[in-house]
């Protein structure tokens, strides 16, 4: 695994604060052979449109869940089969919330076969208190324990 580039990670960080209190997400795509091509794709957080619409079925709005966009989710998937470029990195914030990969995080990111819908992503989550930064950590796919598992500090 590699890590991120710090520019990369300075934009994402700016997107977590800027759309505190809310949860932000997006999607790092990816020149498998020159990381320095890597572009950060800022989605939108669907969720509070999903939890005004059906609270029953998404009792949780964007302060402690994120659903991206499937229009923007489809531009990103069209994007890399066009450049032959990877989804290499997931992210998202957690507001108030410490750096964890929360069991609703290992939901989304699995199929109902309980494999990862994306089994090279790495998923990023960023903790947010008060509008500021204040950790972050990665998790990436463990095939041989079926689970992701937190990867080291520096590797971020």
């Amino acid at each position: 695994m590699t890590s991120i580039e710090k520019n990369l990670l300075v934009v994402i960080h700016f997107q977590a604060m800027e759309e505190y209190p809310d949860e932000c997400c997006g999607v790092i795509l990816g020149n498998p052979q020159n990381s320095d091509e890597d572009i950060v794709f800022r989605c939108i957080n669907i969720q509070n449109q999903l939890h005004e619409n059906d609270p029953e079925n998404y009792p949780r709005d964007a302060k402690t869940a994120f659903t991206i966009d499937p229009r923007d989710l489809l531009a990103i998937e069209k994007k890399s089969r066009t450049n032959g470029w990877t989804i290499k990195m997931f992210y998202h914030s957690h507001p108030e919330h410490d750096a964890y990969f929360s069991d609703e995080d290992k939901k989304m990111a699995l199929s109902d076969l309980g494999e990862p819908w994306y089994p090279d992503a790495i998923h990023l989550v960023v903790s947010v208190y008060n509008g500021e930064i204040k950790d972050q950590a990665q998790f990436a796919w463990d095939p041989g324990k079926k689970t992701f598992e937190e990867q080291p500090k520096e590797s971020i």
